[in-house]
C-alpha cells in the first residue's frame, strides 16, 4: 500500500537518456503535507553552476495524493544533478534526496540532489557485443599448439612441464614473470570447437605482442607479435576461424606505459633503436612522462615507464593513420580492450574511439574501469568515458563484488545497491554490453572467493581482498591455493549460482578461461596457472555449456530491462523482460528449502533446473524459467 507521507517521481523513459530526448516528469506530493504551488524542477550539469529551470504543472488529485507533470529536453551531455523547488504552505520549501532516509523528502537544508545521466546523441555498441558471452584467455597458459617449439631467448624462462606451478619470484626475491609455459595462437585456433560448445562470442586474448614479460603488459613492441605467442599469420587465421564460428576477436590494448625492456624506452639496449633512457637525443625520449628530469613509472614499478598522452609524437604512432591501432585491425580483429583506461585522458580515449571506428564501423572498445564509470572522479574531475566519443563500455568489477559478496556472506542490499546503481546511471547499450566477469588475471579465482579463507565481509575494499600481509605472503598463498575437497564441493555449488546471477544480468558474461573446469588460486600468480586440459572437473563444463549456449539463444535480452523481484539473505529473484517475453531467475545459497512466489513461476517453461520442482528450491538449488507475455 502506498504510504501517505511519502513523496515520489518518475521520469520517462527510466534511467539515462539521450541527449535531447523528450522526458516526462512526474511528481506526486501527499495532501498531508499542505497547499503546493509553484513546482519547477532545477537543472545543472557536473561542475556547472547554471541551472535549467521547468516548470511543473498541476495535473490532478488522486485519493490524498497531489501529481504534477512537465515536459521537456536536456541538451547537457554528463551527469545532471537536480532537485525541487515549491511553495508549500506559502513558504519556500525544497524536495532533495535524503541520505539517511533514502528517499525524496522536503528539506530546509542542503540535502542532496538527484540525478540523471546525459549521453550523446546516437551512442550505441555494436549488436554483436550485447549480452555475448566472452570467454578471457592469458594466452601464455591456456594451450600450446601442436608441434610448437619453444626457442630459447634471453632473459626467458621455459617449462618443460605444462603442469608445473608458476614460478612466484626469483632466487633474489624480484617478481619477474618471465617463466613462459608456451601457450599460443594456435592453440587457441585448435580450442575453437571447445569454446563453441560453451557458446563464446568473443575471444578476448591477453596481450600478445612482443614483451619479456608473460603476461605482456609490459610492451617491448607494438607492431610486432611475441615470438611465444604466434605470428601475424596466425592471428589472422585465428581471426578468421572465429568469425567461421560466429566469434570476435578482441586485444588487450596497454597505451599508458611501456616496458622498459622495449625498443622505445630500451633499458638494457635489447633494441637497435636509440631508447628513451639514453636521453634527450632519442625520438622516443618526449613519449614519457617525466617529474623533472626523472622518468615515471606506473604504480612505481620500475619495468613499467609511463607513457605522455598529450606528446603529439606518441598520439600519432598510436592511432593516427598507419599507426598500432590501424596495424592491428589489419590482422582481423573486431575490437580492444583498453588496460588502464582511467588513466589515460579525454582525448587520447576519443581518437581511440576514432581510429576504431575508422577501421571497423562495428568495432568495439572496452575500458578497464573499475568503478562506476559515469561516477567515477579521476584528476579532479568527473569522467566521460561512457557518454557516447570513447568507451563504448567498461569491464564490471562492481557486478562481481556485489555477486561474490552476496554468495559468500549473503549480503543482498548490497547487490541490489550495485545493481540498481548501474543500471539507473549507464546508457543502456552500455550496461546491455559491460564485461561481467567472476575472476580475472588481477583478481583470484571466482572459486576461491566464494570457498578459500582468508575473505572477510567488508574488511576490505573489495570482497575479493586478503590485505597486503596475506597477499605479500606467497608462502601463504601457495599453502592455501587448492581448497580441500569438501571446501571445493560447497564453493562449486556457489560458483553455479554465481554463474546464473553473472550470465543472465544485463551484460555479457565472461568466463576467465579455466573457471569452467574448477581453476582456483589467489592473485598472482594463483590465478594464473596453466589450463589443466588433462585434470577438469567435467560436471562443471557441462553446467558452463548448458549456460553459455542457453544465453547465445536468448537474443531478447539485448534489448531486456531488468528488475530485482526479491532478494535476502538466502533467496534473490530477478526478472529480464522486453514487450513479449519475460526471464525469471531465481536462486537458493542456503542449505534448507526456499518456496517462489506462485506469480513468479505460474505459466512457465523451465529452461535449467538444479534443485528445483514444483515451486520449491532445494538447497543451493536454481532455475531459469521463460513466460511469454502476450
Amino acid at each position: 500500500m502506498y504510504n501517505m507521507s511519502n513523496i515520489s517521481f518518475l521520469i520517462s523513459p527510466y534511467g539515462s537518456i539521450e541527449k535531447g530526448k523528450g522526458l516526462l516528469l512526474t511528481l506526486w506530493i501527499p495532501n498531508i503535507y499542505g497547499f503546493v504551488e509553484n513546482v519547477q524542477v532545477l537543472f545543472h550539469r557536473q561542475n556547472e553552476p547554471v541551472y535549467q529551470t521547468i516548470r511543473l504543472q498541476y495535473v490532478e488529485t488522486e485519493g490524498e495524493v497531489s501529481s504534477f507533470q512537465a515536459k521537456f529536453t536536456l541538451q547537457r551531455v554528463g551527469i545532471n544533478y537536480f532537485y525541487f523547488s515549491l511553495l508549500l504552505n506559502q513558504t519556500k520549501a525544497e524536495i532533495r534526496y535524503d541520505l539517511a532516509a533514502k528517499k525524496p523528502c522536503f528539506t530546509s537544508q542542503n540535502g542532496a540532489e538527484f540525478s540523471i545521466t546525459v549521453y550523446e546523441q546516437g551512442f550505441d555498441c555494436p549488436e554483436w557485443a550485447k549480452e555475448a558471452v566472452m570467454y578471457h584467455i592469458f594466452v601464455d597458459r591456456f594451450r600450446k599448439g601442436k608441434n610448437t617449439i619453444i626457442l630459447p631467448m634471453p632473459n626467458r624462462v621455459v617449462h618443460q612441464d605444462w603442469n608445473e606451478y608458476p614460478i612466484w619470484f626469483s632466487e633474489d626475491g624480484e617478481v619477474k614473470n618471465n617463466d613462459f609455459f608456451g601457450g599460443n595462437l594456435k592453440g587457441i585456433k585448435e580450442s575453437i570447437h571447445y569454446l563453441k560448445k560453451m557458446g563464446i562470442t568473443i575471444l578476448y586474448l591477453s596481450p600478445i605482442v612482443r614483451s619479456q614479460s608473460n603476461h605482456r603488459y609490459d610492451t617491448g613492441d607494438y607492431e610486432e607479435i611475441d615470438l611465444y605467442a604466434g605470428t601475424d599469420q596466425d592471428l589472422k587465421e585465428l581471426c578468421q576461424i572465429a568469425h567461421q564460428n560466429g566469434m570476435k576477436v578482441i586485444l588487450d590494448a596497454v597505451f599508458n606505459h611501456t616496458g622498459n625492456d622495449s625498443k622505445y624506452f630500451n633499458e638494457y639496449h635489447h633494441y637497435q633503436t636509440l631508447g628513451a633512457f639514453d636521453g634527450p637525443s632519442s625520438p622516443y625520449y618526449e613519449w614519457y612522462r617525466k617529474n623533472g628530469t626523472s622518468f615515471e613509472y606506473w604504480w612505481g614499478f620500475r619495468n613499467l615507464p609511463v607513457c605522455d598522452g598529450t606528446n603529439l609524437s606518441w598520439q600519432q604512432y598510436i592511432y593516427g593513420k598507419g599507426g598500432v591501432i590501424d596495424k592491428w585491425f589489419s590482422w582481423g580483429i573486431d575490437g580492444i580492450r583498453i588496460d588502464v583506461a582511467d588513466e589515460l585522458t579525454e582525448e587520447f580515449l576519443e581518437n581511440i574511439h576514432t581510429a576504431v571506428i575508422r577501421n571497423r564501423p562495428d568495432g568495439f572498445i572496452i575500458g578497464e574501469v573499475w568503478e562506476n564509470a559515469i561516477t567515477k572522479q579521476k584528476y579532479g574531475k568527473e569522467r566521460t568515458y561512457l557518454l557516447g566519443k570513447s568507451l563504448h563500455t567498461v569491464m564490471n568489477y562492481p557486478f562481481t563484488d556485489g555477486i561474490l559478496k552476496y554468495l559468500r556472506f549473503g549480503d543482498a542490499p548490497y547487490l541490489k545497491q550495485v545493481v540498481d546503481e548501474i543500471l539507473t546511471t549507464y546508457p543502456k547499450s552500455a550496461y546491455h554490453s559491460m564485461t561481467n566477469a567472476l575472476s580475472t588475471h588481477d583478481i583470484p579465482r571466482a572459486l576461491t572467493t566464494l570457498a578459500g579463507e582468508g575473505i572477510f565481509h567488508n574488511r576490505y575494499e573489495w570482497t575479493w581482498d586478503i590485505g597486503d600481509k596475506l597477499n605479500q605472503d606467497w608462502k601463504w598463498r601457495f599453502e592455501h591455493d587448492q581448497l580441500s575437497r569438501e571446501v571445493y564441493r560447497t564453493g562449486k555449488k556457489l560458483l553455479k549460482l554465481a554463474v546464473l546471477i553473472q550470465f543472465f544480468l544485463p551484460g555479457t558474461a565472461c568466463i576467465f578461461y579455466g573457471d569452467e573446469v574448477g581453476m582456483q588460486g589467489y592473485k598472482d600468480n594463483g590465478n594464473r596457472k596453466t589450463y589443466p586440459w588433462t585434470k577438469r572437473d567435467k560436471d562443471l563444463l557441462r553446467f558452463y555449456r548448458k549456460i553459455g549456449t542457453l544465453k547465445t539463444k536468448l537474443t531478447f535480452l539485448k534489448n531486456a530491462d531488468c528488475h530485482i523481484i526479491y532478494g535476502d539473505e538466502q533467496k534473490f529473484v530477478f526478472e529480464r523482460t522486453d514487450q513479449s517475453q519475460t526471464l525469471i531467475i531465481a536462486i537458493n545459497k542456503a542449505e534448507n528449502q526456499a518456496t517462489l512466489e506462485p506469480e513468479w513461476i505460474e505459466h512457465a517453461q523451465v529452461l535449467y533446473r538444479n534443485h528445483y520442482a514444483n515451486g520449491e528450491l532445494g538447497p543451493y538449488g536454481g532455475v531459469v524459467l521463460l513466460k511469454n507475455c502476450t
